[in-house]
């Protein structure tokens, strides 16, 4: 009788374990990033070389990739001074593209936005270091070229209304890019 009683309470004690290591759920399938809101930045994928708008002179290169199932883009940015790189995902929630960039001189900074037209448009808002208690803006342009090149400009302002421009790029794809 003892015996029955320690085999019953083994099972009391054990079926739960067993539960436990069974098999996992199963999740339904589903299909993520393939609207065409996910492909509207695809025309900054490449390998770069980055020119000052202006006057031409070389600003670094840059290494645009789709990463993570197609659904994000990573951007490997390097000059002379500095390294970085940021995160740009579409989300599908709030139905804005999302950057996040940091960099070897410890900068961090979440840009938000959308198409506006045929420009990607990105702004980082936070709080202003030069007027104290206004909202300090960096928007970043990106505008796909006709030659295939793209404009990437930024401009600030630190009260919300004068804005004033940061840089200048375009971007020109390396030729070991254009043979591809």
């Amino acid at each position: 009788m003892l015996f029955v009683r320690l085999i019953a309470a083994a099972i009391v004690i054990l079926a739960p374990c067993a539960h436990a290591a069974g098999p996992a759920p199963v999740h339904p399938t589903t299909k993520s990033c393939v609207g065409p809101e996910f492909r509207q930045f695809d025309f900054w994928i490449g390998r770069w070389k980055v020119f000052d708008a202006k006057d031409g002179s070389p600003q670094g290169e840059s290494l645009i990739e789709k990463v993570y199932g197609g659904c994000s883009l990573r951007e490997n940015w390097k000059d002379p001074q500095l390294t970085g790189g940021s995160l740009n995902t579409y989300v599908a929630i709030d139905k804005h593209w999302h950057q996040t960039w940091t960099d070897s001189a410890g900068t961090w900074r979440e840009f938000i936005g959308g198409l506006e037209g045929a420009n990607m448009v990105l702004v980082w808002s936070h709080p202003s270091a030069r007027v104290p208690g206004n909202t300090a803006q960096e928007r970043m342009t990106f505008t796909r070229n006709p030659d295939g090149s793209v404009r990437q400009h930024m401009d600030q302002t630190s009260d919300g209304v004068t804005w004033v421009d940061g840089y200048d790029y375009i971007y020109r794809r390396s030729i070991t890019n254009q043979a591809k």
